[in-house]
């Protein structure tokens, strides 16, 4: 069994001109894979390095630009998504786990493989290095990269937010962290799948949630109210306490649990002050 020791670089939406729209099938398009293959044993075998070429985000967004510094130019002799991903499959191999740190990677791997109809690439063996490291450091907040670097005392020889540079410094910290306990494998396709029917479910849900005066606790009825990914928001007026109030229910997860939290507030409006 292999390692693979993956970060990704992913261009997004940016309004350069009046018109232009984000692709809601697509939030985040990759343009650059890099990864380290490592055996049983931790040792680097190989790895993979590879520029992309949007087609839905082709002019590079300013941040992430400026983070990643790539540009625009570099990334239009990028190869094609579908071609760079056949050769990372090939590359890969058969009883391979991925592993990268967090998970926003490997939901933008799967996603933009959705996005562009392919499905060879198994997601069923999965690690989440940066859980690996919260457990060994005893941590509740998710870290940085960077942080783990500084705090694992690693030695920084190549910038960060490059992808290939970023798995590397993960590789070492993965060396560091990892107990071989076969807990640590999850099949991340099966824990998302059921994840995205939880969240389905509670999307039901959140827009029935009461407006409640935070002064005088009473249930105030809405005036305006609108829905945005995993949060609702409603407005309504208490007359008994002459204040305007902001409602916001949003879906949250601890622990692998998923569950609504809502928050009442006074909103205060330049009309609303006058």
């Amino acid at each position: 069994m292999n390692y693979i020791v993956f970060d990704l670089e992913f261009n997004m939406f940016f309004k350069f001109k009046e018109g232009d729209l984000a692709n809601p099938e697509l939030k985040n398009e990759i343009i650059q894979i890099g990864a380290v293959k490592l055996n049983e044993e931790l040792e680097t075998i190989s790895n993979f390095d590879l520029i992309i070429k949007p087609v839905i985000y082709r002019r590079m967004n300013p941040y992430v630009k400026r983070k990643t510094n790539i540009n625009t130019s570099r990334v239009a002799q990028g190869t094609p998504f579908v071609k760079a991903i056949e050769s990372f499959h090939s590359w890969v191999g058969d009883d391979s786990v991925l592993c990268s740190w967090g998970l926003d990677d490997i939901l933008a791997l799967r996603d933009n493989c959705l996005f562009f109809g392919f499905d060879a690439l198994s997601f069923d063996k999965f690690i989440n290095i940066q859980q690996l490291y919260m457990k060994f450091g005893n941590l509740s907040k998710q870290p940085s990269l960077e942080s783990a670097v500084e705090v694992l005392e690693i030695e920084v020889s190549t910038p960060f937010h490059d992808a290939l540079s970023d798995a590397f410094y993960t590789v070492d910290i993965f060396r560091k962290v990892y107990d071989f306990s076969s807990d640590a494998i999850m099949n991340w396709e099966k824990a998302q799948k059921e994840n995205e029917i939880k969240i389905e479910a509670l999307k039901q849900l959140i827009d029935k949630a009461a407006i409640r005066c935070p002064q005088c606790d009473r249930i105030i009825q809405k005036n305006g109210e609108f829905t945005k990914t995993k949060k609702y928001f409603a407005f309504g007026f208490c007359t008994e306490c002459n204040i305007q109030i902001r409602h916001i229910s949003r879906i949250t997860q601890k622990s692998g649990e998923y569950s609504i939290v809502s928050n009442n507030a006074i909103y205060v409006t330049s009309k609303v002050s006058e």
